[in-house]
């Protein structure tokens, strides 16, 4: 059977045997951020302002930014880096070790320093992703007693912080349980807006899941603020603060589990995304429903992500939610 993806709809693309099995999908779960809310102008922004916020604290020089969002994009593609808290905290440390080997802390000539953020993201991808592996990959730029020192400076919950606050502003209280201490004003949430209409997503023949990397109440804030409010149960709500964090399939688990579906599609934008439906496939029982997944482009790889999904093998693909539910739609339609 043809497991290579061919285009099946506007803007969609399907191996053949995907495409039958969604004849009978039911349950469509969605990741948030690059899929159903568009995030260029908000996450991607404040993990540039919060890594250089950090290190002008830390006594570091330069009017600059010390990362650019479209360099964010290189460590999305790594896979890894779902939280875009630990992806601060990342790049932070990035900047503690270059400013080691060079004896500076002077941003702009830094930045420029090699490794690359390119040629680190690649590496990063070799060591298995994410914030471990990023560790892996710069404990060898430094001596064994550079790097301790240097993980004395890094203070995570600082970042942490500070990534927060450029994100809510000064509504950090309603959004994350804690008050805002040194950014003021709007946060960059408010630069937020919704790829599809409730209407839109009402009026399709599914039920739907999330799965995200949010907490609850950044998932609920932007749902109000994009007018996507009343779409999904609490209990079809995998947020982080339920202690599930992707890449784990569980989350998956706990949505099929809660909305019984015969089929359910997960459609998420990065590598954390395609490995929770991955291992959610291989380990699940012949009891339980089987889960496609569909690669949504656009999203945080950037540009990068169609040969991203296409070298894992995705079920789907597709640039739109809008295109993805008027295929999957007239599947159904055909079938009944």
């Amino acid at each position: 059977m043809n497991l290579e993806l061919s285009q099946v709809g506007d803007g969609v693309f399907a191996t053949n045997r995907a495409a039958m099995q969604a004849e009978v999908a039911d349950v469509i779960v969605f990741d948030m951020d690059g899929v159903l809310i568009n995030v260029h102008g908000s996450y991607p922004v404040v993990i540039c302002q919060t890594v250089t916020a950090f290190l002008h604290e830390l006594g570091f020089s330069g009017q600059e930014l010390a990362v650019t969002p479209e360099e964010t994009a290189y460590f999305k593609a790594a896979g890894g880096f779902n939280s875009d808290w630990a992806l601060s905290q990342g790049l932070a440390l990035v900047f503690l070790v270059k400013s080691v080997m060079a004896g500076s802390r002077e941003l702009a000539g830094l930045r420029h320093l090699a490794p690359s953020f390119l040629s680190l993201s690649r590496a990063v991808a070799q060591q298995g992703g994410g914030l471990d592996g990023l560790c892996r990959t710069l404990q060898g730029l430094v001596d064994e007693n550079d790097f301790r020192e240097i993980r004395g400076w890094w203070d995570r919950h600082r970042i942490s912080q500070l990534a927060m606050e450029y994100y809510a502003g000064d509504e950090m209280l309603d959004v994350f349980g804690v008050p805002n201490e040194t950014v003021k004003g709007l946060g960059l949430m408010h630069q937020e807006h919704a790829l599809i209409s409730r209407e839109e997503l009402l009026k399709a023949p599914f039920r739907y899941g999330l799965y995200t990397g949010r907490n609850y109440g950044e998932a609920q804030m932007a749902m109000r603020a994009s007018g996507l409010e009343g779409i999904w149960t609490r209990e079809a709500m995998m947020t982080e603060d339920r202690g599930v964090h992707k890449p784990d399939p569980a989350g998956l688990v706990n949505i099929a589990q809660a909305l019984s579906p015969r089929l359910m599609i997960y459609v998420g934008d990065n590598l954390d995304d395609w490995q929770a439906a991955a291992r959610y496939e291989a380990e699940r029982s012949l009891d339980d429903p089987p889960c496609l997944f569909c690669g949504m482009l656009g999203g945080s790889p950037g540009p990068l992500a169609y040969a991203l999904f296409q070298e894992r093998g995705v079920d789907l693909m597709a640039h739109s939610v809008s295109q993805l539910l008027n295929w999957l739609t007239r599947r159904r339609e055909r079938t009944a």
